[in-house]
């Protein structure tokens, strides 16, 4: 085998292998770079999140407050002086009868 055939040889082999290689591992790194960028550039351009976030908030202030009205809010500052002290275990009756929020 003469040194042109031999490079040759090795240039075709590098291609066919070397470059599906290349193609998967630029596909899977590429990838998650390029659906973040499309989700920032969605919520950019779009003012939906704004809006559900406020919603949320107003959601989250509204189930505080039913809970601080039900005596279920832990403050995490305060501790439980508020609330009247239960005993760690309580039978499955009596947790029970208190309203799900």
């Amino acid at each position: 085998m003469s040194p042109e055939e031999a490079i040759v040889s090795i240039v075709i082999v590098a291609m066919v292998i070397g470059i599906p290689f290349l193609g998967l591992t630029l596909r899977f790194v590429l990838k998650p770079v390029v659906d973040t960028w499309l989700r920032v550039r969605e919520a950019q351009s779009n003012g939906a999140p704004v809006a559900e976030l406020e919603a949320l908030r107003a959601r989250v202030a509204h189930l505080e407050h039913m809970l601080d009205l039900h005596g279920m809010l832990e403050r995490p500052g305060a501790g439980r002086t508020s609330s009247p002290e239960l005993p760690e275990r309580l039978p499955t009756a009596v947790r029970l009868d208190r309203e799900r929020v």
